[in-house]
């Protein structure tokens, strides 16, 4: 799907414009057409600028900002209008412009937010359109709004304890290179004045920072190349993509946050009032997984046929024994929601005492090998000094 800005006459002959998703510019003329709107100008956004637009910094703050003036009895057209003015994110004005107009046409609110499936997920427009018909949009946003602080604060964390190493391994590379590049050619200058007998460690030395200054920047240019060329024939192949993704799952933390994800999604939908099947199929949307996509879809047609979703998980390559024990239980008392949110409580708190491990251990090794490393080319910079140091004596 492509974003296309619009600009073009309303049947009133007023100026209207913003921005239209639709595969070829053929169809969003068409689309403009059927909503009588007579566009004279329509272009697509550039892929930066697109992904600029649709990129979902804070879905869950423009919710909240709705659901809060729904909440004060403001109605829905005057509490879109107020949060397009006030949003602190300008790249989505165009869109909210676009959903005030549809839902001021008389089309429902859940309608106009379908139009951006990039920016608001399925999963949260199935919400929108059972509230719209029992009369709880308000309560339902802030809920959503409430999810997705809970989510950040999550990915916060997890951001958070990667920095560390991140950072240590930049500086660490920092330094190695300033002394590979910049320390040893001038020490090797005055080896070579000398003419002495280098030992094993400086040859070794002078020979890895001569390799990297003549290759350096082209092996650089080629990893860069490399990788570039990896992620794209990884998301074009779906065969490589599912074989890698498979064996990502195989990752004991990466697997127990993905069942965190899945059932505390699960049950919120739940709660919610969607029905089991679409919140399955809603759970599809928000995981880039092919395996697991493939696996939810597979869930979803087995309940939809009449199959309790605890016996479609005991086939399950990725969910355990005891999310589906939960689920049974949910099922048996009436409680799945519950449950599965006890099981994505459990998930979630196995899989911060993993990373917490995980950071912890990798702390002290990446400060053991910066160390070995600098302490490494320092000894084999200073054995020769000594023994010049002696030759003089």
């Amino acid at each position: 799907m492509a974003i296309y800005r619009y600009k073009g006459y309303d049947p009133a002959g007023k100026e209207v414009n913003g921005v239209v998703e639709a595969p070829t510019r053929a169809l969003a003329m068409k689309s403009l057409r059927d909503e009588t709107i007579l566009p004279y100008l329509i272009e697509e956004m550039g892929e930066k600028k697109r992904r600029w637009l649709l990129k979902k910094k804070d879905p869950g703050q423009l919710f909240f900002q709705v659901g809060i003036m729904l909440k004060s009895g403001l109605p829905l057209i005057k509490s879109l209008d107020i949060t397009m003015r006030h949003r602190e994110q300008k790249g989505l004005s165009h869109i909210l412009s676009d959903i005030k107009k549809h839902v001021s046409e008389g089309k429902r609110f859940s309608e106009a937010l379908g139009r951006y499936p990039r920016v608001f997920p399925e999963v949260y427009v199935n919400m929108v359109r059972i509230a719209e018909a029992t009369g709880g949009l308000a309560d339902v946003l802030l809920n959503i709004a409430e999810y997705e602080e809970r989510k950040k604060e999550r990915e916060g964390k997890i951001k958070s304890a990667l920095t560390y190493p991140l950072v240590v391994g930049m500086i660490g590379s920092a330094v190695v290179g300033f002394l590979l590049g910049y320390v040893v050619p001038k020490m090797e200058k005055i080896f070579q004045s000398v003419k002495i007998d280098l030992p094993t460690s400086t040859s070794v030395l002078i020979a890895m920072g001569s390799f990297l200054r003549s290759y350096g920047l082209f092996l650089s240019i080629l990893a860069g190349v490399l990788v570039i060329a990896g992620l794209r024939v990884y998301r074009q192949s779906l065969p490589l993509r599912k074989r890698v993704d498979t064996l990502l799952m195989g990752i004991e933390v990466l697997r127990k946050a993905v069942m965190a994800r899945i059932s505390e999604l699960l049950a919120f939908q739940l709660r919610e009032g969607i029905p089991l099947v679409a919140a399955l199929n809603g759970c599809r949307g928000v995981v880039n997984n092919l395996m697991i996509r493939e696996e939810m879809q597979r869930l979803a047609l087995e309940v939809e046929k009449g199959k309790p979703l605890s016996e479609g998980l005991k086939d399950s390559p990725v969910f355990d024994e005891m999310l589906m024990a939960a689920v049974l239980t949910g099922e048996k008392t009436g409680e799945l929601a519950g449950f599965l949110e006890r099981m994505a409580y459990y998930y979630r708190k196995d899989v911060e005492k993993i990373m917490g491990r995980l950071t912890s251990l990798a702390e002290p090794v990446f400060i053991l090998i910066l160390g070995l490393v600098v302490g490494f080319i320092v000894v084999s910079i200073m054995t020769p000094l000594f023994e010049m140091n002696q030759l003089v004596k």
